[in-house]
């Protein structure tokens, strides 16, 4: 009996012009999106690859050691391949660093500064279709699911039939789903099969398990829609307003919390800004380089000044140790105005993400960037990689600046960049991505179980009169 209902939801479903228009508006949305990342990804790789290129030639073309250590190495993101699929926040948020003698590291050139159009309207992207498009969709499948059928009298002509109530319940379940997720499925598959069809996108073994996770966040997503659909429709005695609620519930999830949980956490856990941090920052700054020719001169002071090398090389040594030092102080006073302000924007951070949390909108989105590597913590991991480099660059610059300084005058050398020490950055590994999505993948699976046991449990109680 169960497998004779599956089979009736399932072709009621998929020979309806509702199907119909779902199956067609999904295809285009879907392989649009992938286009749209596609073209997003290989236009970022351009990019990065043309960044590295004038990094290169601006550092083999400076003059002289100080020249090098003002302007510093410009460090750049590599693109995600897995944006094509969730673009996350690397956009907004900026692809380059500067590492140079003075002012700390910060991300700059995001998108939306070149073209402020993006930040209006956003990117088009696969998670977004799934977010908004797709559980829409779910509800609109799942609605009149109970006390439509009530509505119609085929409710009561079903169960006259001696048509167990648990095995209808179970089977237009399952039914329904499986048409739901066939407008999901194929126009995925093909997406897949066109973004590896390209010769210049790579997707490794770990790539493909990453997208295999989202595929199932994707649906966990859809099932909470579907199963939210099926409790209100067992719960009412009308179909419009099953449908009423239910589109109040999803503007509630999807609009919202996600905006409330942030004007929450602002309020209860606030963070100054990040204009205060910086002028704290320039200040310290300007404090150490007015510092400066004071040591200098004291240190003059206290020895005499020959014209021997010996002397010129004692002066050298200290010019050495004085900038290593007052760099040391910098960085170390940055840090201390850095990790204050990162402890409290971690605090309102969580804050937020917990709150939000409790719409499966955010769940879903959390985890498919986590998984896709363009979230919030692939972002603080590569910015905190930059500010690990940077003493090490620092410390390399200033010796060369140092041994290179010529006492009598005349002309500085060159720099030479073969022991130049390189960025490097190790992205996270899959089971660091997967251990960060899986809060949000309990949370959806028990949005899931609990609301189908509801609309269970309401349906056997049901009154199809």
């Amino acid at each position: 009996m169960l497998k004779k209902v599956i089979k009736k939801e399932i072709l009621d479903n998929i020979l309806s012009p509702k199907f119909v228009f779902t199956f067609l508006l999904c295809t285009i949305l879907i392989l649009l999106s992938v286009f749209t990342g596609i073209n997003n990804y290989r236009s970022e790789k351009k990019e990065y690859e043309s960044a590295i290129a004038l990094n290169k030639k601006n550092l083999d073309g400076q003059p002289s050691w100080g020249a090098l250590a003002g302007l510093g190495t410009k460090i750049t993101k590599q693109p995600q391949v897995l944006s094509t699929l969730a673009t996350g926040i690397q956009d907004a948020v900026g692809r380059n660093a500067t590492v140079n003698i003075a002012y700390d590291p910060k991300l700059t050139d995001s998108k939306y500064d070149s073209n402020p159009v993006f930040a209006i309207f956003g990117e088009l992207d696969l998670t977004l279709i799934v977010k908004i498009v797709l559980s829409l969709i779910a509800i609109l499948f799942t609605f009149d699911a109970i006390v439509g059928e009530k509505e119609r009298g085929t409710l009561k002509l079903t169960l006259a039939n001696r048509v167990p109530r648990d095995q209808l319940i179970l089977g237009k379940a399952i039914g329904s789903f499986l048409s739901l997720a066939i407008p999901l499925v194929i126009p995925f598959l093909i997406g897949l099969i066109i973004l590896n069809l390209y010769p210049d996108i790579h997707l490794a073994g770990s790539d493909w398990a990453r997208i295999g996770l989202i595929f199932v966040f994707y649906l966990l997503y859809l099932m909470v829609f579907f199963t939210l659909g099926l409790f209100v429709s067992s719960r009412t005695n009308r179909s419009s307003s099953s449908l009423f609620i239910l589109l109040f519930a999803w503007v509630i999830f999807i609009f919202v919390i996600p905006k409330l949980s942030v004007m929450i956490s602002k309020y209860i856990s606030p963070v100054p800004s990040v204009h205060e941090i910086n002028a704290q920052k320039d200040a310290f700054l300007q404090q150490i380089q007015g510092s400066a020719p004071q040591q200098v001169q004291k240190w003059m002071e206290a020895n005499p000044r020959e014209d021997s090398d010996e002397f010129r090389e004692k002066f050298r040594k200290f010019l050495e140790e004085l900038q290593q030092d007052l760099t040391a102080q910098i960085d170390a006073k940055n840090k201390e105005f850095e990790d204050a302000f990162q402890a409290k924007r971690r605090t309102q951070e969580t804050l937020a993400f917990n709150i939000s949390r409790i719409s499966p909108a955010s769940a879903v989105t959390f985890s498919a960037l986590s998984l896709a590597r363009t979230g919030i913590h692939e972002h603080e991991r590569f910015l905190n990689s930059i500010k690990t480099y940077k003493p090490i660059f620092t410390k390399w610059v200033n010796e060369k600046m140092m041994r290179s300084l010529n006492l009598q005058g005349g002309e500085q050398p060159k720099p030479v960049l073969d022991d130049m020490p390189q960025f490097d950055f190790n992205p996270m590994g899959i089971s660091d991505s997967f251990m960060l999505a899986l809060p949000d993948l309990i949370i959806l699976a028990l949005m899931t179980i609990l609301l189908f046991v509801g609309a269970f449990v309401s349906f056997l109680r049901y009154d199809i009169r």
